[in-house]
């Protein structure tokens, strides 16, 4: 299996950096490519099989008067927008990452991702942008340190992109899932990583992980 992977990350590093995959892929690469389409569909399948349940409670009495809603917990169902929700597509890459991406919601309006430029704060409107795509909330934290969690995504901004996908203990830079998982990992020791792709952490895993618990869904 992670010959499987390091041959996709191969792959997927060269297209990136010469804006296409050529025609002419040896074997070896080819069924990389389908083994990885069909975990891929997999890990679709059993997010667009799993219950939705409710956002994380918070007591009204526990919000102070005119304080922001960064804290009010989403109407179940409904499109997740507040702080420190995960959310994850399995959509490619402008066409050409094959493994989806993930962000944390920071504010109603935006969210903190990390793209092919870095780290970024970008809109909250995947509800309207991503053709399929999924909330999800970690278990065992509460809504505080979701935001929390949301911050230090913040403060990662400007920082590069990381194509080593299987270096997820750098934090000079980061991928789009890894920059999730290390927030959750690094001030609350909650790992999100399931290992079903090793050590590099796989978007469409933060939807999988018993860790958390799906609240919104695109598809």
């Amino acid at each position: 299996m992670n010959r499987i992977i390091s041959v996709l990350v191969a792959l997927v590093l060269s297209a990136t950096l010469v804006g296409t995959a050529k025609a002419d892929q040896p074997t070896e690469t080819r069924q990389a490519e389908l083994e990885t389409q069909r975990m891929n569909q997999e890990l679709i399948e059993a997010a667009n099989n799993a219950p939705i349940e409710a956002d994380k409670a918070m007591p009204v009495k526990s919000l102070k008067p005119g304080a922001d809603d960064a804290y009010i917990t989403s109407p179940y169902g409904r499109y997740p927008r507040r702080k420190g929700t995960i959310l994850v597509t399995p959509d490619k890459f402008k066409g050409l990452i094959p493994t989806g991406h993930a962000a944390i919601v920071y504010s109603r309006g935006s969210v903190v991702e990390s793209i092919q430029s870095g780290v970024k704060v970008r809109s909250n409107n995947w509800y309207r942008n991503k053709h399929q795509a999924y909330g999800v909330t970690v278990r065992g934290t509460s809504v505080r340190q979701d935001a929390g969690a949301a911050n230090y995504a913040r403060r990662q901004v400007g920082k590069r992109y990381n194509y080593n996908y299987f270096n997820v203990n750098t934090r000079s830079k980061f991928y789009c899932s890894q920059l999730v998982w290390a927030a959750f990992k690094d001030l609350y020791g909650v790992d999100l990583n399931t290992w079903r792709w090793g050590r590099a952490i796989h978007p469409m895993e933060l939807v999988q992980s018993s860790k958390t618990r799906l609240i919104w869904r695109k598809r």
